[in-house]
């Protein structure tokens, strides 16, 4: 084994792979501390009796053992899909035939700078340098590569397009007022809950509890509690009767086959139910169609429920823990909402009372009952 400094300033490792005549390997390396890893490592290949083969293989043919050993095992569905459209539009012919060992930060550097260029949006190019990272992380577990060089890469800075949209308890119920049962329980839960979309769909009846609501946290993948709201607990009561009392293992948020939503149901009722742009053949203006407001998210609806907690005077830390989210993140995209507090707790279950009894004597009718809980 010998490792030289070449004319070109780079550095060379040189090894038999066997006896006297067999052919040699080498490898050279920007740094001479690669090439010096390289060397103990096929110093220890010797001494455990292995044959002296360079094993390095493309990112993409790692990127299947990853998949398989990796991804399935240990990544959510949803963290799946998005890695493997970013794989398949922005990484693979890119990256996809660099050996593994060649991935270098320099490299990595000037592929972000080749995404920005294109005009990836900052998400993206995040994205796309944690599924990298995410690989070669699970590299340095096989020994394949000694060290992770994305993780000295700097992921661009991402700030959110837009604030999320404030609904509060009286937008919440008009809402309600426009949508079907079907999609006026998943706006109560989503609004009146806290969770995000997907956890939303998740729910079953076994996690819905007299006082507090049970959540698969898809964003933290932890657990979660949250404090149920009367209210709530009211719209699920009548809910679950009408659906004939469900198993306790049956969602919360059926299909139409008695299963849970999948991907399509959801985007479906997103477009369909909630609402989006719509452009005119002819025209080409973009009209809003849809029960909510426009340019909305369902996602939105969370806004309510952390929103309702300010009001009440709950410490952010708790809010924080309830919605899963952080501090910082409340702090930041509901600083609005906590100046124009005017400093005088109310309870979240008499702010949503009081939005109902007013839409009620909007339309003439009795207020909806919100005490009790789920039988």
């Amino acid at each position: 084994m010998s490792i030289r400094k070449l004319p070109n300033g780079r550095w060379e490792a040189r090894e038999r792979a066997g006896g006297r005549g067999s052919r040699r390997l080498s490898k050279t390396f920007d740094r001479k501390g690669d090439a010096e890893r390289w060397e103990a490592r096929m110093r220890r290949q010797r001494q455990l009796g292995a044959p002296l083969e360079e094993d390095d293989v493309s990112l993409a043919a790692f990127m299947e053992e990853y998949w398989r050993l990796h991804a399935m095992p240990n990544l959510a569905r949803s963290t799946r899909a998005s890695y493997m459209n970013i794989w398949g539009v922005h990484v693979h012919d890119r990256l996809g035939q660099r050996e593994l060992r060649t991935i270098t930060p320099k490299v990595l550097t000037r592929f972000r700078a080749d995404l920005e260029h294109a005009g990836v949006g900052t998400a993206t190019v995040r994205k796309a340098l944690a599924l990298i990272q995410s690989i070669l992380s699970f590299a340095v577990v096989e020994e394949r590569v000694e060290f992770n060089a994305a993780a000295a890469v700097r992921k661009p800075r991402y700030e959110r397009a837009r604030e999320p949209h404030i609904f509060l308890p009286l937008d919440v119920e008009e809402l309600r007022g426009r949508m079907t049962p079907l999609g006026a329980i998943l706006v109560s839960l989503l609004a009146y809950g806290g969770p995000r979309p997907e956890e939303a769909l998740r729910v079953a009846w076994r996690d819905v509890g007299a006082e507090a609501l049970h959540f698969h946290d898809t964003k933290r993948h932890r657990e979660r509690w949250t404090p149920m709201l009367a209210p709530l607990a009211a719209d699920l009561r009548e809910w679950r009767l009408a659906c004939g009392r469900p198993p306790a293992g049956a969602p919360v948020i059926p299909a139409h086959d008695g299963g849970p939503w999948q991907p399509d149901d959801w985007r479906n009722w997103r477009r369909r139910v909630w609402g989006s742009w719509q452009t005119d053949e002819k025209s080409g203006a973009r009209t809003w169609a849809g029960a909510a407001p426009a340019g909305t998210r369902p996602r939105d609806l969370r806004s309510s429920y952390i929103t309702v907690q300010i009001y009440a005077g709950r410490p952010l830390t708790e809010i924080a823990k309830w919605a899963g989210t952080s501090v910082a993140m409340l702090d930041k995209h509901y600083a609005g909402v906590i100046a124009n507090w005017d400093g005088r707790p109310l309870a979240p279950e008499e702010q949503i009372r009081r939005a109902r009894a007013e839409l009620a004597a909007r339309r003439g009718g009795r207020p909806v009952d919100v005490g009790g809980a789920i039988g």
